[in-house]
């Protein structure tokens, strides 16, 4: 009878079954989810598989879909020829530089200034090296001190590289002036902007004008 006893213990029998059998697949399905199907986090290339797949190196073997990476199959001279091109896509710079000495910015007091800025765009998780310069000057009549510094994202944002000069006061009656060359590292994942700037450390300092400004950076996926 079908709501007899043992009617309902195989019921119960059979949910607790397919409950532990669906329990059981869970674990398979998210060891496997991260990049494609057929590499499971048990994959001892499974973190360098996936850094291909979130670098853009490769995009899977079973197109259109591609949720799966064959790693089993050898690898074709023309399917490596795509795999170094979409690498080379991972590499990366950008720059931008001022040498018209005619073109200036003043510091004006203690608050940062922007000389130039620059967006990197990796594709993943990079490696950015960054490279600054600036030639600074100030009048002769008085002390100084300034800095320049490369930060993420504005003036006000987190800085990864700065230099400083302390300018004496110039008997000879001409302008002080020194060039300032910083580098700065950070690591991101997103397309990020970086900026160029200087100020005076001490209040009292006369204004200086910024020239021949520079910043470059250059950038590569982590390991």
């Amino acid at each position: 009878m079908p709501n007899s006893p043992t009617g309902r213990f195989r019921r119960l029998t059979w949910t607790i079954a397919g409950t532990i059998a669906v329990v059981m697949a869970i674990p398979l399905a998210v060891m496997a989810a991260h990049s494609f199907d057929d590499v499971l986090d048990s994959n001892e290339f499974h973190g360098s598989i996936a850094w291909l797949k979130d670098n853009g190196v490769t995009i899977g073997c079973n197109p259109p879909a591609n949720t799966e990476f064959c790693p089993e199959d050898n690898v074709s001279r023309e399917q490596m020829a795509a795999f170094m091109r979409r690498f080379a896509g991972t590499l990366g710079n950008a720059g931008a530089n001022v040498n018209d000495a005619t073109d200036t910015i003043t510091t004006t007091g203690t608050t940062y200034v922007e000389l130039v800025s620059i967006e990197v765009t990796p594709r993943a998780e990079a490696t950015i090296t960054l490279n600054g310069h600036v030639t600074l000057s100030k009048p002769t009549s008085a002390d100084g001190a300034y800095q320049a510094i490369v930060a993420r994202d504005s003036c006000t944002g987190t800085v990864v590289g700065s230099a400083a000069w302390m300018g004496a006061i110039n008997t000879e009656g001409t302008n002080e002036a020194t060039t300032l060359a910083l580098t700065g590292f950070d690591v991101v994942s997103a397309d990020t902007t970086y900026v160029l700037c200087a100020a005076e450390t001490v209040d009292a300092s006369p204004d200086a004008t910024a020239s021949l400004r520079g910043l470059t950076a250059s950038w590569a996926p982590t390991s």
